[in-house]
């Protein structure tokens, strides 16, 4: 007997593409503006209600800063046609996309080993880029170990956070 790969729906129709994100056209447009001209921010704060797209987003701005085809602006990424760098976004283990969920791990330590780890270069991408989900759960001392590097990552460091209390 064969078993198949079955898929959560949330992630097996998860939008791949900024296009197909619904009702968000003008956030697209701005954070894809901000891309093509290379003025984007240290940090992103994505905020909204359960199942808006905050963390879909994320992963589709991680892919978009570190599509190896992107230098090029006669070919892009496609469903079909994918670089490795959005292939390994896709399925959560590129080594420069590093995605925390804060409500499991909340405290100190934990934002300490994401300190240190913000510490070294990209091994193969662009940027290095810190998700972080729901933000909001990070204990005050952890927060408040997280706020020097926020406030003042090296150039290679992005980071996108999630929550759904601004």
């Amino acid at each position: 007997c064969i078993m198949k790969k079955n898929k959560i729906l949330a992630l097996k129709y998860r939008p791949q593409e900024f296009k197909n994100l619904i009702g968000q056209e003008i956030m697209v447009q701005t954070i894809t503006n901000d891309i093509e001209l290379g003025k984007t921010p240290n940090a992103y704060l994505l905020t909204g209600i359960r199942g808006v797209g905050k963390t879909t987003t994320a992963r589709l701005i991680a892919k978009a800063l570190n599509c190896l085809k992107s230098s090029d602006t006669k070919t892009n990424c496609t469903l079909k046609d994918l670089c490795d760098s959005c292939k390994e976004i896709i399925s959560s283990n590129h080594l420069d996309v590093l995605e925390m969920d804060a409500a499991s791990k909340t405290g100190i330590d934990d934002v300490r080993e994401l300190i240190e780890n913000s510490k070294y270069s990209p091994t193969s991408a662009k940027f290095k880029i810190f998700i972080i989900d729901e933000v909001h759960m990070l204990s005050k001392q952890a927060f408040n170990g997280l706020l020097k590097t926020l406030e003042e990552p090296p150039p290679s460091l992005k980071f996108i956070l999630a929550t759904t209390e601004v």
